[in-house]
């Protein structure tokens, strides 16, 4: 005996409507002594349990495996090949509707019109997810009304392939505003360059890098001892800080209304300031309500990859109070620049803000209806 479950079996309204005729028809036949009508309905009364142990064969000995990244942002459409295989035990399946649920509260839906025996059948799909979330295995749901209608059948499993999915990265305006770090001293905290940039270093030329960025005269020279294209590294125009705070909190006086669709916007805010800053290689450092006051590193794109692992599982803090919003910023590095992100209102906590030396940017989160605070409109 095989330790699979078997499949679970609803009734349809087809089905019902051909037992009840069955039915009528069989008890007709009877009481008119009408042996081909009885003969009938007994045959349609048969048909309906021999539908249904075939649904449950059908569905039994199926396996379902995909292929696809484990790590994906919210909004992104990313290729998946999907795999079912008939197992040793029956014939071939027809008509399964495969159903897997995804992160976020998500689902994807798709059809294998027949798989013979002992065989697979394969499917390219593409996943969107419209939410953040994490799973270490994706539960599945098989479904099928073969044959004839007759019973709706139904399967459980879970696909072995983990997934996580990054909250979709937004940008503020105020992050591309030239200058907008200008009102930091150069001696405490920022670092300068000219209008065009001023060259970091040269390394070798790799595929990708623009053809703009080649340094003429030390391509020549490396030319001259027999390597290739030399590549010049420029620091970005403007001010920028050395160091970044991003501080994310959910404190709210005056009884703000908590919106959750604005928690997750706000996520999706600090995920687009985090890769941000590390594209442009600002130092950063992440503190936040929800896991605790606990500082994240953020230096490079080795350290951001477990933060936005990190972002796709958390939840949002509900007791934070004045006086621990406070003492966090007093503990804050003095030589650090300072972004704020909050699911709340800005009014509603402006005030709680310490006045400080280095500059503060509060990064204001509008609901999703609007588009205006991270695309500008072309006129």
């Amino acid at each position: 005996m095989s330790g699979e479950p078997l499949p679970r079996s609803e009734l349809s309204q087809r089905g019902a409507v051909v037992l009840a005729l069955a039915v009528l028809a069989f008890i007709i036949g009877i009481a008119r002594t009408d042996g081909a009508l009885a003969s009938i309905g007994l045959i349609l009364g048969l048909l309906v349990p021999l539908a249904r142990w075939l649904g449950r064969k059908n569905l039994r000995h199926l396996h379902v495996r995909c292929q696809a990244a484990s790590r994906t942002m919210a909004g992104q459409p990313f290729p998946v090949l999907l795999e079912m295989r008939r197992g040793p035990g029956g014939g071939a399946a027809q008509a399964i509707h495969l159903r897997i649920q995804l992160p976020g509260g998500s689902s994807h839906s798709c059809t294998f019109g027949r798989i013979d025996a002992e065989s697979a059948a394969m499917r390219q799909e593409f996943f969107a997810l419209p939410q953040r979330g994490d799973m270490r295995q994706l539960p599945y749901g098989l479904e099928s009304d073969f044959p004839l209608g007759l019973w709706k059948q139904a399967q459980q499993g879970v696909i072995a392939h983990p997934l996580c999915v990054y909250p979709r990265p937004l940008v503020s305006k105020k992050l591309s505003i030239p200058g907008l770090w200008r009102e930091a001293a150069v001696t405490a905290g920022a670092s300068m360059a000219s209008a065009s940039g001023d060259i970091r270093g040269l390394r070798p030329w790799r595929a990708g890098d623009s053809l703009k960025r080649i340094h003429p005269a030390a391509s020549v020279r490396a030319y001259a001892r027999g390597t290739g294209l030399i590549v010049a590294e420029t620091d970005p125009p403007g001010f920028s800080p050395r160091h970044v705070t991003v501080l994310f909190h959910s404190y709210a006086g005056d009884r703000a209304i908590i919106r959750p669709e604005l928690f997750e916007r706000a996520l999706s805010y600090l995920c687009g300031t985090l890769r941000t800053l590390s594209q442009q290689a600002i130092p950063a450092t992440l503190i936040a309500d929800f896991d605790g006051w606990i500082e994240h590193s953020c230096r490079n794109r080795k350290e951001l990859t477990p933060l936005l692992e990190h972002l796709a599982r958390v939840r949002r803090q509900q007791g934070t109070e004045l006086h621990e919003l406070q003492r966090v910023q007093r503990l804050l590095d003095g030589d650090s620049s300072l972004i704020v992100i909050s699911d709340m209102p800005p009014d509603t906590w402006r005030s709680a803000m310490i006045t400080r030396e280095m500059p503060t940017l509060i990064l204001p989160v509008r609901p999703s209806a609007s588009r205006r605070d991270t695309t500008p409109a072309k006129r």
